[in-house]
Order: C-alpha cells, then structure tokens, then sequence
C-alpha cells in the first residue's frame, strides 16, 4: 500500500486528537502524522512539542467539502475526532480523496446514517470503521468477544464507570466535550426490548453500579449511544433480546447542567467549563455483560502524557484500529462497527501494551 503509515488526525489539537496524535508517534518510527485543527495556532504549537519531521500541523475546516477533500489526499487514514455532525462531511472527503477512515462514534442518529455509505465504501475500495474510541469502540469489540464464547444471546447491558482521585473539582466543570454530554443527558435513549428498538425518556433507569476496584459503587444511568446502533443489528442471528447503554453521572452534576439549561445557558457558555486534567489521577472501567459473562476493561490516567483514563482508552483505541487499517491488518471495504471488523486478540494485545486490562468473569 502507498504511503501506508500517513494519517492525518481532524481534530487533532483538541481534548482527544492530541492523544491519537502521541499514540501514533510512540506506536511506530515510521508513522508520519498530520494534526488538523481548525484551531492552527494550537495545532502547531502542539506539532513543534514532538520535536520531530514526522508530525506536522495543518489548518483544517470540516464545512469546507472541496478544502477537506484537498487535506486528506496522499493520506492512508483519515482519523475524525470532531463532533459527530461532522462525521458525514467528513465520510464524503474521504471518499473523494480515496482515504480509509476512522471515527470516535456517531450518538446512534448518526451511526445509523453512515451505515448508508456501506456501499459506496466498499465499491471504492476503502475501509471505514466507526465508533472506534472506548465506548463505542472497546465496548463493540468486548461484546463480539463475549458473543464468541456463546452459542445464544439473550442480553447486553453496557456499563462504563470512572473514579477520579484528585480532590474535587469546585463548581461546574466537564472533563470532556460539553456538546456530547448535554446531548446524552438530555436526547432520548434507544434501547433493544424484547426484540424491538424504542426510546426512553432521557435520564432514566439510574442504577447504583457495582463496579470492581478501585471504583466501586456509583451512579449510572441511561443515555443515548452508538453501540445501540449496531449490536442487536450483528448480534440478531445469536438471539439478542435486549440491549441497553449506561454510563456514570453524578446525579448533582445532571442537575446542575439542567439548571444551567433552564437558564438558557448557550453551548458557547458549557464550552468555557471544559476543564483539562492539570494532574489526571483517575481510573476507568469499560464493562460489558453479555447474559452471565462479565467482561471489563480497565484503564488508568497516564501522568506523563498529562492524560486522564478517559483520555487513554478513548485515544488509544482509534490510533491502533487506525494502524490495523493502514498496515491491512483490517481489509474490509465498506462501513463496519468495531464488532465486525477488528480482530479480537490482536486488539487486546495492543490494549494490553497500553496499560489496559482486560478481566472475564461470570456473574
């Protein structure tokens, strides 16, 4: 394959391009990449730190077809870590530049709608795998495992749940994308019930979650998500029943931000909350239960890239699927959730190398 180790990371000065873009630089010698920020003042200042030929920055702007197409030409994988409205902008250009992509996931609505581009992916050639960060991403490849092990399949439960160890934070902040949280706490989740897909009132079904340690009990709830999208679609033929997402929330913290909304808070405002781990002490567990088999994978800040755990296995994960699809190790052409394409073993191995930890139990 020409040019097989170029990727160009959109994005890729922001809370998570900024990892991918480490990852890729410490995976291989001959990763080259390009970090793609609408923001170019931070994207070189971010390219200059790895001191290196290999890492370039470059002025990008997803609204622009023809410019975006113009960028990701010559590149082997276009990875996209912007919202995920951009995400069918961001499909066409890569079309249009002959270049394999990869994003962190689409919130189900848009999941469902790059699943339309199936076909043409595959007529061109090239290969597209979303929701390839944590959740969606390891949490898809954790259920195909779980699926491996069983004859039929009744339910899938998604859990993910994070402990920071850092004293707490005064006042209002996100430690991620304000957009995406907002969206979650307040769009409608779909759920698989008995067979069929229906959507439940936002911000229901709290559980008080056991998680293992050093997390231990805490809240989640209900919030719409990728995995929805595709797992009772590719696990239908084994029996799939029932298929839900919840993530950890603390309930003050909900209700703050719909106090906020009730003020009528812009997203410009949400925005300037967005805090940085100044020091990241936290741990991460991404479970999947697929009937009485427990699977979890655990992760952990990582100090010296000044990452959070959530930084880590959301990073990590598209940089190694991103790799697997430019060394073709993924050849598939076509639009593929992570549960269909990446291979199993060969991915925990690179978790593993990665600090994270996969543990099967049963319940």
């Amino acid at each position: 394959m020409k040019n097989q180790r170029r990727f160009i990371v959109l994005g890729g000065a922001g809370t998570i391009g900024k990892f991918v873009a480490r990852d890729l630089f410490e995976s291989h010698p001959d990763n080259h990449i390009v970090i793609a920020d609408y923001k170019i003042e931070a994207a070189q200042s971010l390219a200059r730190s790895f001191k290196d030929p290999r890492v370039r920055a470059k002025f990008a702007d997803a609204r622009d077809l023809e410019k975006l197409t113009s960028l990701l030409k010559n590149q082997s994988v276009v990875i996209n870590c912007l919202q995920h409205n951009f995400n069918l902008m961001v499909m066409e250009a890569a079309l249009s530049a002959s270049v394999h992509y990869v994003d962190l996931g689409g919130l189900f609505t848009w999941t469902r709608k790059q699943l339309r581009f199936n076909k043409k992916f595959r007529d061109a050639g090239l290969t597209a795998v979303i929701g390839s960060g944590c959740a969606p991403g390891i949490t898809n490849i954790l259920a195909a495992y779980a699926a491996s092990q069983l004859d039929k399949i009744n339910y899938i439960g998604i859990y993910v749940g994070s402990k920071d160890f850092n004293p707490p934070n005064t006042g209002l902040w996100f430690p991620y994308s304000a957009q995406t949280i907002i969206e979650e706490l307040t769009l409608r989740p779909w759920i698989l019930a008995a067979g069929k897909f229906r959507q439940i009132p936002p911000r229901t079904g709290w559980e008080f979650t056991q998680f293992p340690k050093p997390i231990g009990k805490i809240w989640t709830v209900c919030t719409r998500h990728s995995e929805i999208a595709t797992l009772p679609l590719n696990f239908k033929n084994q029996g799939l029943r029932h298929c839900t997402f919840k993530v950890g929330f603390d309930p003050q913290f909900v209700e703050e931000i719909l106090k906020c909304l009730e003020a009528g808070w812009t997203l410009q405002e949400f925005n300037k909350l967005v805090t940085p781990a100044g020091n990241p002490n936290d741990y991460e567990i991404s479970r999947v239960i697929v009937d009485d088999l427990i699977i979890d994978c655990h992760a952990q800040a990582k100090p010296e890239w000044q990452a959070s755990a959530g930084d880590i296995d959301t990073a990590c994960p598209i940089s190694i699927i991103a790799q697997m699809i430019a060394t073709d190790v993924i050849n598939q052409p076509g639009v593929s959730p992570p549960e269909i394409t990446v291979p199993i073993k060969p991915f925990f191995s690179e978790l593993k190398k990665r600090g994270m930890r996969i543990k099967i139990s049963r319940r």
